[in-house]
């Protein structure tokens, strides 16, 4: 997995996407809400999954910079997202890239560390790990690991 700081770099991900015969296009992600949902110190990181596997993602938040993790989902795909955390002061929020109106579909800082999902389209879920904003303006450090599996 490679961070994309730039949706400018998307021509290249559509390529190398092209060439690993993925079904993704450069206009998936720009097409959707993504790059207003993003804020100007989040990296997007696009994953894969597998069908039987849970993948496991670990990152660091620093301040309000950290990943936002893009992962596709089929209709009537099922998503299990957990977070973990040496940190109880870290959360995260689930948006559907398909839904323009840029709220959280589950907001973990509400609802817990766990998210069950269900695309009901094809989508594009975005995970956005995040920290409050007391200890994100001290430019605490926590890290993270996420669990995702698929039709769990």
């Amino acid at each position: 997995m490679r961070p994309i700081r730039h949706l400018a770099t998307l021509p290249l991900l559509a390529l190398l996407v092209a060439c690993t015969g993925m079904p993704t296009t450069e206009d998936d992600l720009t097409d959707t809400a993504i790059p207003r949902l993003l804020g100007p110190d989040e990296t997007l990181v696009e994953v894969q999954t597998s069908d039987t596997e849970p993948l496991r993602l670990e990152g660091r938040i620093e301040g309000y910079a950290g990943p936002a993790y893009a992962i596709r989902s089929t209709p009537g795909e099922r998503l299990k997202i957990t977070l973990e955390s040496a940190s109880s002061n870290v959360y995260f929020n689930v948006h559907d890239a398909a839904d323009g109106s840029a709220t959280a579909v589950f907001r973990g800082e509400f609802e817990g560390r766990t998210a069950t999902l269900t695309a009901t389209a094809p989508t594009v879920w975005l995970i956005r790990p995040f920290q409050p904003r007391a200890s994100a303006r001290r430019g605490e450090r926590i890290d993270f690991s996420i669990r995702i599996t698929r039709n769990g």
